[in-house]
């Protein structure tokens, strides 16, 4: 692939269309007006979907050039909400969710079915509210929806003001969401903002905005009920009580699915974890067998015991005459994530950012700096290397690729 084309949603009133070329360089091809706070991209088919996070209205653009980037605004309607951060559509394809955030009062989550033009249409829109609140004086006076997405035929909602998790049954007929038992709560004043499943192992993770943290989730796949796994701070040791504030914003996998991903906007870098997908389930792994001296053909255990130290336990095989000596980590199943390290985002207020469609580099928006960053990966050691850096981008927010084969 020669090059490929991306759009930038801003917080401002336009989207960037720019182009990554093969050796990771930029290029800005044009820009398109819109309306003010183009912060959530959202691709399908021919048609681009983005919020009006300032404006509280979304819009549907035509996309006619996927090599240039060029958008024709088609349709615009109210969010039925204020403050829209996040799009996302159902299984079905019939609906589009937009989350608003509530900044000013009304948070929500809005299901608005598509018409036959595949525009969203604000008739028959179906309005999901979440009561509650949170300890922050400022950010948790009410719910703040941030996030929708689906799962295994879940739709899982993340509210920031009330320190919730919700997991909901959809309807395609009718766009109502139904409630699945009761409400996860996160870490009073944790400040949920993102989740992310892990594409082949029932766990999700979330990141926390108001306290740097990010949350492991096991998934239970006859429910969609989440159980809480694991807290880990995303911050560097040294800014653990820096007076400096942080936020997290976005979190990734990397291509390979070794690392997870989160970025801090504050400390400006992207905490980069060590994933074990299986440490839930790897309390226990064998160190050697011993053996009895002494054989019969059937094997049946007997009886079990720790040695002194505490650091292994042992079976004993009547039939394989041995004992089985298991190394013991006790909290395995808290430790899906461990920090690898910390990558400077060479720019302020990490908002975004992904890997390209060809999972050779990284793209880093970074809002306050305005400028965009791209970064090379090395599958062999899961390392960074920067490769080049596109400036004047006024407060870019979110990164779509018109190539990515899975739009």
């Amino acid at each position: 692939m020669s090059s490929q084309t991306f759009l930038v949603g801003t917080g401002v009133n336009r989207i960037y269309a720019c182009r990554l070329t093969s050796d990771g360089q930029f290029e800005l091809l044009n820009e398109t007006k819109s309306g003010k706070g183009s912060t959530w991209l959202l691709p399908r088919d021919d048609l681009l979907y983005v919020v009006n996070e300032h404006d509280d209205k979304i819009e549907t653009f035509t996309i006619d050039d996927r090599n240039q980037g060029k958008l024709t605004l088609k349709n615009t309607i109210s969010s039925i909400g204020d403050t829209p951060c996040a799009l996302e559509f159902d299984p079905s394809g019939k609906w589009l969710l937009v989350s608003n955030y509530g900044d000013k009062g009304v948070a929500n989550i809005v299901s608005l079915p598509l018409n036959d033009a595949k525009y969203p249409d604000e008739k028959g829109a179906q309005i999901t509210a979440i009561e509650g609140d949170g300890p922050h004086p400022t950010r948790q006076k009410h719910s703040y929806c941030h996030h929708a997405i689906f799962h295994d035929n879940y739709l899982y909602v993340v509210d920031l003001g009330s320190d919730t998790l919700s997991t909901y049954r959809f309807d395609a007929t009718t766009g109502k969401l139904d409630l699945v038992g009761d409400r996860v709560k996160t870490e009073a004043g944790a400040g949920p903002r993102h989740i992310l499943f892990h594409p082949t192992k029932p766990l999700a993770f979330v990141c926390n905005e108001l306290n740097s943290t990010a949350n492991v989730f096991s998934v239970d796949s006859s429910s969609g009920q989440l159980h809480h796994l694991q807290t880990i701070g995303t911050r560097q040791d040294k800014d653990q009580n820096s007076i400096q504030e942080n936020y997290t914003a976005e979190l990734q996998f990397t291509p390979d699915g070794k690392y997870l991903l989160v970025s801090n906007r504050g400390d400006e870098n992207l905490v980069i974890f060590n994933m074990n997908v299986d440490a839930e389930k790897e309390v226990l792994n064998v160190k050697e067998h011993l053996d009895c001296h002494d054989s019969i053909q059937e094997n049946y255990t007997a009886e079990l015991q720790f040695t002194p130290d505490g650091k292994y336990l042992l079976v004993s095989n009547r039939g394989d005459e041995n004992l089985v000596i298991f190394n013991m980590n006790v909290d395995a199943e808290k430790e899906v994530l461990n920090v690898k390290e910390h990558l400077d985002c060479h720019g302020s207020f990490t908002r975004y950012f992904m890997f390209d469609p060809t999972k050779k580099f990284l793209l880093v928006a970074n809002q306050k700096s305005n400028n965009l960053v791209c970064f090379s990966y090395n599958y062999d050691n899961g390392t960074y290397t920067f490769v080049s850096q596109l400036d004047n981008i006024e407060s870019p927010q979110h990164i779509v690729f018109l190539n990515d084969p899975s739009l």
